[in-house]
């Protein structure tokens, strides 16, 4: 079936703002400001364009939305508390097929990521228009900086739509949104980073700064939006995959250009109200009482500690207690905890001795923190290319980034030198990325799994367009039952070393 959007559409993603083509909506909002009017003066433009990356980065880094579900799908985080569909999609085994029904207590999750994103997507693309049509924002840098943004903010938001959704619509700054239709995920994926392609393109050719409320407090000059560019670009690229076939036909060589132009700088907006950039993921998964980090991920610093919890809840040799590990970041980064919060009736699975405290000292003041908090690492892009290299035939480099003496996994972790011809290296560079990065970038944990074959069988590969969207646009409803299919679910599994 033709999968044509209605016109009203653009009312649940465009806060109420009309774009111009948007005036012969068959359905009125008396209430909404007539974009005419409200985006006459460039600084109010500008102001739209400069919130929309923080949007975007609000939910997708929010409590309510999928950012904690994937935590728990993944087996990264773990939690058995119902909040943000945590309880409902961490059941082992998987009894996870998304409920896409207004009646269900955590359909919000998808709702809140969709239409924020196209939010997001919404006030860039009314911000290129005005630019299009001649509007003077200063001058021909003042330009580039607003089309570089608005194009970066489109790709972003595209590209985890299409990481997020099985699919979604593309919707550039001059679509005719009475013929949109709903696109696969891999064509959703792919326009996100065409989108930043053009992001990069102007901000390689032009010198600017952005204002520093756009970014949550940081200095970023044109040299580093493309970098930041080119990284997430990396992200989507190499993230996007369903299944471990797909990501080995990936085309690694073009993900590797993009790691290596990636940020060599730590993407660390501040948080809390000077900005209003919030990172309720990462207060949520590791605040007391609620998430902790799951066994799976110990193991990978202690390979002799058992990466799950006995099901019957009793130790064969009794409980393992602190774990001894090689990696000195389990000691720094990690709380260990002796005794669990979680209902055993929950299943003991939940269970974890142990709590991510690194960026503890953001939220040393306030409980929703008020420092710098790091959601794109300079060493992701690093282990990006480092995994590129190794697929497309490069062992020796790809185990050099590991071995780097001034890298993090030397310098923090302690750990020693790895060979090129390990048969395990790949694990070895995923296993760096959940160490070094966690609760960083919301997701990253889950799509590494995903593209690896390593969920659970059954685990959800991707949410379905909500049903607020699909009754809007008079299309089907329809849910994702996540069967172990290795299209909308899990087909494979994961074992940890003490497995092995």
């Amino acid at each position: 079936m033709k999968k044509v959007l209605n016109k009203i559409y653009m009312l649940v993603i465009a806060l109420g703002l009309l774009a111009p083509a948007c005036a012969d909506l068959e359905v009125i909002n008396e209430t909404a400001p007539d974009a005419e009017r409200a985006l006459a003066n460039p600084s109010d433009v500008m102001s739209l364009a400069g919130g929309a990356f923080r949007t975007w980065n609000n939910t997708n880094q929010g409590y309510e939305a999928v950012a904690l579900a994937m935590g728990v799908m993944g087996d990264y985080v773990t939690c058995s508390w119902g909040n943000s569909a945590m309880r409902d999609m961490s059941w082992e085994p998987r009894i996870n097929s998304f409920n896409n029904s207004l009646t269900y207590a955590y359909f919000p999750i998808i709702r809140t990521q969709w239409q924020d994103s196209y939010r997001a997507i919404s006030a860039v693309n009314l911000a290129l228009a005005r630019l299009n049509e001649g509007m003077d924002f200063g001058g021909p840098d003042q330009d580039a900086l607003l089309e570089a943004w608005c194009y970066f903010v489109s790709g972003v938001a595209h590209g985890y739509l299409g990481l997020d959704f099985d699919q979604a619509n593309v919707i550039l700054w001059d679509t005719d949104i009475t013929t949109l239709e709903l696109k696969p995920w891999e064509e959703v994926c792919a326009a996100g980073v065409d989108l930043l392609d053009q992001a990069i393109a102007i901000a390689n050719s032009t010198s600017f700064t952005l204002p520093p409320k756009w970014v949550g407090g940081m200095n970023m000059t044109n040299v580093e939006l493309a970098q930041l560019a080119s990284g997430f670009a990396a992200r989507i690229l190499a993230y996007q995959s369903r299944t471990k076939a797909h990501n080995e036909a990936l085309d690694w060589s073009e993900i590797l250009t993009y790691a290596q132009n990636g940020p060599d700088f730590d993407f660390s907006p501040e948080q809390g109200d000077a900005y209003d950039f919030y990172d309720e993921y990462w207060i949520y998964a590791r605040y007391s009482g609620w998430g902790r980090v799951d066994m799976r991920i110990i193991n990978e610093m202690d390979h002799d500690y058992p990466s799950r919890w006995p099901t019957s809840g009793i130790w064969p040799d009794g409980d393992p207690g602190p774990a001894d590990p090689d990696d000195a970041r389990l000691e720094t980064d990690f709380e260990y905890l002796a005794s669990n919060a979680f209902p055993p009736d929950r299943g003991y699975y939940h269970f974890s001795h142990y709590r991510h405290s690194r960026y503890d000292y953001v939220a040393a003041e306030v409980w929703y923190g008020s420092e710098p908090k790091p959601n794109f690492l300079a060493w992701e892009a690093k282990l990006l290319e480092a995994e590129a290299l190794l697929r497309t035939g490069n062992a020796t480099g790809a185990a050099a980034i590991l071995n780097d003496p001034d890298g993090p996994r030397k310098v923090r972790g302690g750990l020693d030198d790895v060979s090129s011809s390990d048969p395990n290296l790949l694990r070895l560079i995923l296993d760096e990325k959940d160490i070094e990065c966690f609760l960083t970038g919301a997701g990253i944990g889950y799509f590494d799994m995903r593209r690896t074959d390593r969920l659970q069988p059954a685990t959800l590969l991707h949410f379905p367009v909500p049903a607020t969207e699909l009754e809007i646009s008079g299309l089907e409803h329809y849910t994702i039952n996540a069967v172990a299919d290795g299209v909308d679910g899990s087909a494979g599994d994961w074992t940890g070393w003490d497995d092995m």
